[in-house]
């Protein structure tokens, strides 16, 4: 690839000016030279993309770095004259006229005279880039027109169900299982990439180790960490509030610890490095009580650590490279997974396990490769193009496998690329906000909304390619098992993206560990906890996105407040503060407020301030803002109402800010918002429901009904208005029965219907009844569904009317309604497509697939799938005749098992199973027999 973001920003300016142009070009004739400029340079960069990697050499590295400058400021010049148009100048309407002013003359001159500057830059980029190409190879790869569509979900493949671990995961948790000792250690070692960290969490996922231990602790240690903060992760696995961590030493949080760990326990330490470096396993070692039977396990590259650590050689595990026919069997799984993990065209199965051949059988490699496969379309051309590159190579050293990594960047869609090379900012195991990340994209113009989806949707789409390419990794799902709320990456990917991110002038990360120093031609700049910032400098002007990660410095915050307020075309402001500082950033109450001068910015992010009381009124300045994000701001109270004014935006997302009463007055004034993350109405002095009517582009509303009484007559069916709503929560924390009274009007049908819902979650409603408008008439096309404490006792008669329509909800979620009483069989009629149900401390339910009265306050979860196949195997045993299944197990018995008959009656059905003791570990497996087979289904 030429130039990630330089390709990227080329269309998207070509796109601006082609469609705006017109009033631009009568602003100065100029934009029409450079419209034809830039699109010259599309066309180089085209040619450009099919120079071998290989050639491209300092003389094309110093071509893009130019090219990219003058995109960069030509991007600049053109937001400062659509700025200029745009806005009004002493109450004067934005038309030509306007353009009279002396000001906006002398604005012209000056614009005018940097667009030339501009076009003259271009032309010399061009020179250079026409000699180069004419002696620069080509690669005869095709372009992106033959790829499969990609996949727009992401594939939810758990860590612990990836192939090829059976027998290791086996091994390993005997150890664990037969541990008698206190805190026995046992290591996990092996090469990057090879499944040490899969392996681990396959482990802590069986039912018989979550049985065995009381807590259980999975944390990563990294190259670069701290022990305050690896223990405070530690106790926050430990249920541990972080809030009562904050301002602990080591000595303390060890203290902690020790006492948390009051039974037997399992602690995994992940991805552990060194442990001579300021004696750190010495002092967290004090923090581990000696309980009998509890362990602790250790992955590491270095075989010497886990010695170190007192990991006995017997109790050292070295995992091995998958065989070929678990390699193809990984691989499988992802590059054919639209067709469910085969493939269906027989020509490509001989390259692609030729392609597999050359992954060396190192997991990592495998999954990002199969990844990179699942977007080629069955073209033999192209997979034969990538069985023959030289980066996949058939080695294992750690420079081959960054080489593989980074063929898997150079054949990504041209759009990935610049949104892939976002997460090189981010430090070592940082858990990445999904929701974020996509935000961040729409900052920067790396995704627009089209083809009538939103620019969120888009970004959702991108995100999800980059998951099952297996870039990214996912962290937590959310309720409903679709997608992935965060994400990380593996080491190995991120080495891979900071070399190809800091080669292409991408970010500035300042940290502890001596990054890049800032420049004045830095466009994006991450900074992480106590970081000093002067090496910023006074007038970072050129600067787009500024990331702030943790940060607990608050004398940082404030020397930041007048460095942020002179970027005038920053494009991302994104900070996240360290909550373990909240009760000290009084200090900078008032660092927000001269924001109004970043007249550019697109994205703004403010998470974890308890300084934060309102937001300045000058933030109505702010003309092309469309993400507003506010989180864990508890004591912000106010929204101005300049708020209102801002008309490009889209999305407002606020979030634990306890203080903040309503919206300011004219909320309906924002026609282009699809998503409003908190909505509460009021009659007065704040916007009411009624104003949610304008909204008509609405896609997803969180709100918080406080009192009835702020809700006139009538005025409930204002949803029936939002037609393109598809997802709505609904929170009714501050309605009482015994107070507000008759809670009729929240309670009627949704007249006309709301046809586009897909997603609903309904908290702490007070009847004892559900609402009429929840049913199939009101929501035909519902699918996901969760209901959250409240006083239920039953569904209403909506609920269950099957005339009127049938349910079509594929997941339901219930929570913390102790009082609901409904019958599981009743539930499964209403809901046919129901194929997830999850349960919290519900234990008057009837006859549920799980018993909901044992250890209610954990998650007890029902899968169709899992039932399925439950019955599959009941009517495949039920055939096997009795001779038939002792036969099998004299066979086995030959082999050196022993199987006892474990056979069972349930509700009229036999189910049988067999008891398998080998070398006096039991190991539950059921079987069938047949004359072809005797497996087919194994749980331990």
């Amino acid at each position: 690839m030429a130039d990630a973001v330089v390709s990227i920003l080329l269309d998207n300016l070509v796109s601006l000016l082609e469609s705006e142009g017109r009033q631009l070009l009568e602003f100065d004739d100029r934009f029409e030279e450079t419209t034809q400029e830039l699109k010259y340079m599309q066309s180089y960069l085209k040619d450009a993309d099919q120079v071998k990697i290989k050639e491209r050499n300092e003389t094309f590295k110093t071509i893009m770095r130019d090219l990219r400058e003058l995109v960069y400021d030509a991007e600049d010049v053109i937001a400062d004259c659509h700025l200029q148009f745009h806005k009004k100048d002493q109450g004067c309407a934005p038309n030509f006229i306007s353009y009279c002013s002396p000001a906006l003359l002398k604005s012209r001159r000056r614009m005018g005279k940097r667009l030339m500057e501009t076009n003259k830059k271009i032309k010399v980029v061009q020179g250079k880039m026409n000699s180069y190409l004419q002696t620069a190879p080509r690669h005869t790869g095709k372009d992106e027109d033959g790829r499969n569509m990609p996949l727009t979900y992401p594939i939810l493949m758990h860590e612990a169900e990836m192939v090829g671990l059976e027998d290791d995961s086996g091994k390993v948790r005997n150890w664990i299982l037969k541990a008698d000792g206190p805190s026995t250690m046992i290591g996990i070692v092996g090469m990057g990439g090879i499944g040490k960290t899969t392996l681990a969490q396959k482990i802590c996922h069986s039912e018989s180790v979550k049985n065995s231990f009381h807590h259980l602790v999975f944390v990563t240690v990294s190259q670069s960490f701290k022990l305050d903060e690896l223990l405070k992760k530690m106790l926050k696995k430990l249920d541990v509030k972080e809030e009562s961590l904050r301002g602990m030493d080591v000595e303390e949080l060890l203290e902690s610890l020790n006492r948390k760990l009051d039974a037997k326990y399992l602690v995994v330490l992940d991805d552990v490095w060194q442990t001579n470096e300021g004696m750190w396993w010495d002092s967290l070692k004090s923090g581990l009580p000696r309980v009998e039977g509890s362990c602790v396990i250790i992955t590491t590259r270095n075989e010497e650590v886990a010695k170190s650590m007192g990991a006995a050689s017997r109790h050292i595990h070295y995992p091995q490279t998958l065989s070929k026919q678990d390699s193809w069997s990984l691989f499988s799984k992802v590059a054919f997974a639209r067709t469910g993990g085969k493939c269906t065209n027989p020509d490509l199965e001989g390259l692609g396990k030729e392609i597999v051949a050359r992954c060396g059988g190192l997991p990592l490699t495998i999954k990002v490769v199969g990844g990179m496969m699942q977007g080629k379309s069955d073209s033999i051309h192209d997979w034969r193009d990538i069985s023959e590159r030289k980066e996949l190579g058939i080695d294992k050293n750690d420079e081959l496998i960054i080489s593989r990594l980074q063929l898997s960047y150079e054949e990504l869609p041209t759009h990935l690329k610049p949104c892939f090379l976002c997460f090189a900012m981010f430090t070592e195991d940082y858990e990445i906000n999904v929701g974020d990340m996509v935000n961040w994209w729409i900052g920067e113009g790396f995704v627009w909304g089209k083809n009538g989806k939103t620019a969120f949707e888009i970004g959702e789409e991108c995100i999800s390619e980059l998951f099952n390419r297996f870039l990214i990794l996912g962290v937590d799902k959310d309720m409903f098992e679709r997608s992935y709320l965060s994400c990380k990456m593996h080491d190995m990917v991120r080495d891979m993206v900071i070399r190809i991110a800091r080669d292409e002038s991408f970010f500035v990360r300042l940290d502890c560990g001596g990054s890049p120093a800032f420049s004045e031609q830095s466009r994006r700049l991450g900074i992480v906890k106590n970081t000093a910032v002067e090496s910023i400098g006074n007038s970072p002007t050129k600067l787009r996105t500024l990331v702030g990660m943790d940060i607990h410095s608050i004398e940082m915050i404030a020397s930041l407040k007048a460095k942020i307020c002179k970027g005038r075309w920053l494009r991302v402001l994104s900070l996240s503060l360290s909550r373990s500082n909240l009760d000290r950033d009084v200090v900078c109450s008032d660092w927000l407020s001269g924001i109004g001068s970043l007249q550019h910015l697109v994205y703004l992010n403010i998470e974890s301030s308890s300084a934060l009381i309102s937001l300045p009124d000058s933030i109505g300045n702010l003309r092309n803002l469309r993400i507003l994000r506010l989180w864990l701001c508890p004591n912000l109270n106010r929204l101005p109402v300049s708020i209102t004014t801002l008309e490009k935006l889209t999305v407002i997302q606020i979030y634990g800010c306890e203080s903040l009463e309503c919206m300011p007055e004219g909320v309906g004034k924002l026609s282009n918002l699809e998503r409003l993350g908190w909505f509460s109405p009021v009659n007065k002095n704040g916007s009411g429901i009624s104003e949610l009517k304008s909204l008509t582009k609405l896609r997803e509303l969180w709100m918080e009904i406080k009192s009835v009484e702020e809700i006139e007559e009538g005025e409930w069916n204002v949803l029936s208005m939002l037609q393109h709503l598809q997802i709505l929560t609904l929170v009714f924390g501050g309605i009482s029965v015994e107070r507000d009274g008759d809670v009729r009007k929240i309670e009627g049908e949704l007249s006309p219907p709301l046809k586009s819902l897909r997603e609903m979650h309904i908290w702490d409603w007070p009847g004892e009844r559900t609402p009429a408008w929840l049913s199939p008439s009101s929501l035909p096309n519902l699918q996901f569904l969760e209901i959250f404490r409240g006083r239920i006792r039953e569904m209403g008669p909506r609920f269950w009317d099957s005339e009127s329509g049938v349910w079509k909800v594929e997941v339901l979620v219930l929570y913390w309604i102790e009082e609901m009483e409904e019958e599981w069989q009743r539930m499964q009629r209403a809901m046919p497509s129901l194929r997830l149900l999850k349960v919290i401390n519900c234990p008057k339910l009837k006859s549920f697939p799980f018993d909901v009265t044992d250890d209610r306050w954990h998650q007890k979860i029902w899968r169709r799938e899992e039932e399925d196949s439950g019955l599959r195997l009941k009517g495949v045993v039920e055939e096997v005749e009795e001779e038939e299944a002792a036969t099998g197990a004299v066979e086995e018995e030959e082999k050196g098992y022993k199987f006892y008959s474990l056979a069972r009656e349930e509700e009229g059905d036999k189910f049988y199973s067999f008891a398998r003791e080998e070398e006096g570990d039991k190991i539950f497996s059921i079987f069938f027999i047949n004359h072809l087979s005797h497996a087919l289904l194994t749980t331990s």
